[in-house]
């Protein structure tokens, strides 16, 4: 997986996204930032 974050450019496998998900801290929403950013890229591509 390949995502963005204010810190810049994550690449991750499976395992270890699955990993930062479990230790992150209460509050945040990665799996909602990752949905959010998909389905702007894709609303992206079908305007192009």
């Amino acid at each position: 997986m390949l995502f963005e974050t204010p810190g810049g450019l994550v690449l991750l496998t499976r395992e270890q996204l699955r990993e930062r998900v479990k230790s992150e801290p209460e509050g945040l929403d990665l799996v909602g930032d990752l949905t959010a950013d998909r389905r702007r890229s894709a609303a992206q591509e079908d305007a192009a």
